[in-house]
């Protein structure tokens, strides 16, 4: 999005948003794309901030990322189809593991998602065949306090910029912060959520020191973490794809914690329609759009019940990550649950 900028695009589709009855959006930026290209990269958001007010959306910038699988410079490109294929065939992963593949990817990648291209190195983990050209911002390797500086300038560029339009209400400093798929070889994993949990605590610090205005938050992927990382947060944010009851008993605890903190709470993330993200990646039986629109019928109500602000994951279906779970192509079609979604906005005062 950021390194190949479109602006008749983000115009259109941010015109989409208002149009089913979204009023803000949550934008992931790119720490990757500044460093390469700041000028542009700043002109970019500035123009995306301005198209934001024009169609009356206020925005989160998401700052950094924990999702996602670093690319390699030994990658070769290849159909997922093909890498699946490798990874389940590759006589160093164990029986187990390449069982664990299929059971989660095959459905996937013989189907919906076998032409869709990856790239692949000689250590690129598996997991590569959900994420796909997802990649991490900053990623693990670029975590450590030597990166700080570089970084703190991209934080304190965008911040510049964002602050001056009244588009932009609040910053996401890191999504996912446990969600860590690609952990280098070299680290534990208690060492790479100690490594992230320095990041947050800098990184918090430094924009609360240095832009004392600026909302802040993180995108927690569960309960657990919104609450081990409150103090780092102005307003606190949780991810939720639970279904049913499990999602009710997870926002009544969520309510009930941040009533403690005596801060608000968004939910940041939901309503994609799929039943566990890793379990059966791609599942068929969830990506029709008759499921789709099942899926929004029964969980939309359980969060519009509630009192709190909430973005749903999914928009315009693309080339890459989940495009099952959008609701729009890109030549506007609207899949039924967006039809569903924005009569259901409409309905509520």
């Amino acid at each position: 999005m950021w390194s190949r900028f479109d602006a008749v695009v983000v115009d259109r589709e941010l015109g989409w948003a208002r149009s089913i009855g979204f009023n803000s959006v949550r934008v992931y930026l790119s720490a990757l794309v500044y460093s390469q290209q700041p000028r542009p990269f700043l002109s970019h958001l500035e123009t995306f901030l301005q198209f934001c007010r024009q169609h009356e959306l206020t925005a989160m910038l998401v700052l950094f990322d924990c999702c996602g699988i670093e690319p390699r410079s030994d990658a070769v490109r290849m159909t997922t189809r093909e890498a699946y294929h490798r990874f389940v065939s590759h006589p160093a992963l164990s029986a187990s593991t390449q069982k664990l593949i299929e059971a989660r990817y095959r459905e996937f990648a013989e189907g919906r998602g076998k032409d869709l291209t990856l790239h692949i190195g000689k250590d690129t983990p598996f997991d590569v065949l959900f994420w796909q050209n997802w990649s991490p911002n900053p990623g693990l390797s670029r975590m450590t306090a030597d990166h700080w500086p570089r970084l703190s300038e991209y934080v304190d560029a965008v911040l510049d910029v964002a602050r001056k339009h009244p588009s932009f209400i609040a910053c996401d400093i890191l999504n996912e912060p446990g969600c860590l798929f690609d952990v280098p070889s070299v680290l534990t994993r208690q060492q790479a959520d100690q490594l992230v949990g320095a990041f947050v605590n800098h990184f918090s610090e430094h924009i609360q020191a240095r832009f004392p205005g600026v909302v802040r938050t993180i995108g927690s992927e569960n309960l657990e973490r919104m609450k081990a990382l409150a103090a780092h947060q102005s307003i606190l944010s949780i991810h939720c794809y639970k279904l049913g009851a499990e999602l009710s008993d997870t926002l009544t605890q969520a309510l009930a914690f941040v009533q403690e903190q005596k801060k608000p709470l968004l939910l940041t993330e939901c309503l994609a329609n799929t039943d566990n993200w890793l379990k059966t990646h791609g599942e068929e039986r969830l990506s029709t759009d008759e499921a789709q629109l099942r899926h929004y019928q029964q969980t939309l109500p359980l969060i519009l019940k509630r009192d709190l602000g909430w973005y749903s994951w999914g928009f315009v279906a693309g080339q890459m990550f989940t495009p099952f779970t959008d609701i729009l192509y890109p030549n506007g079609y609207r899949r039924p649950a967006a039809v569903y979604l924005e009569e259901q906005l409409r309905l509520k005062p």
